[in-house]
């Protein structure tokens, strides 16, 4: 019987993140949890017994996010560190909602996830640096401040061509990390 309720609850878990994720994804403000418990077909108290507040679900959904580029990065060639760096920035710029809410986070918070992220991020970079395909100059913190710059465009108050302006501002970045004799080289 515990283990049923076990199984009961992880499966509620994670149809709740589901539906948080897929919510994250629409450019609207943040979804009340109420809406979230409403989408996944669960009852507000499953909601709040398994997320106290936004931040909470917000902050597991990004652990997901980093579980799932973790795995990314292991499984992917070295070669193309790249298109995982393009995907990370296609996940910054389709998960607004999910970037503000982040943003509301407390400078210490906010440094901690960064720092979480690098990590993830730093195998991968220095695998594709040995292999020639990006630049060796490459610090695994430029990845943070890379991050940092695509948030700038996308917040960016300037007449701009919205995303599809800070879409070709991120090809130009990935082009700037390429080696030019390197495997990614065209």
């Amino acid at each position: 019987m515990l283990s049923s309720r076990r199984t009961d609850a992880r499966r509620n878990r994670e149809a709740i993140l589901r539906t948080a994720d897929e919510a994250f994804a629409e450019d609207v403000d943040l979804v009340p949890l109420s809406e979230i418990a409403r989408r996944s077909g669960l009852g507000r108290a499953t909601v709040y017994r398994h997320f106290s507040d936004r931040y909470a679900l917000g902050l597991a959904v990004a652990e997901s996010k980093l579980h799932l580029l973790r795995e990314l990065v292991a499984d992917t060639d070295d070669a193309d560190f790249l298109e995982v760096l393009a995907e990370l920035f296609e996940e910054q710029i389709s998960r607004r909602p999910l970037v503000r809410l982040f943003r509301e986070l407390s400078a210490a918070d906010q440094r901690r996830y960064a720092d979480q992220l690098v990590a993830v991020l730093s195998p991968g970079l220095r695998r594709a640096q040995r292999a020639g395909a990006v630049r060796a100059d490459v610090t695994p913190a430029d990845l943070a401040l890379i991050c940092e710059m695509v948030e700038g465009a996308l917040s960016s108050h300037l007449p701009t061509g919205g995303v599809d302006s800070v879409e070709r501002v991120v090809q130009t970045l990935l082009t700037g990390l390429r080696t030019t004799s390197g495997p990614a080289a065209e």
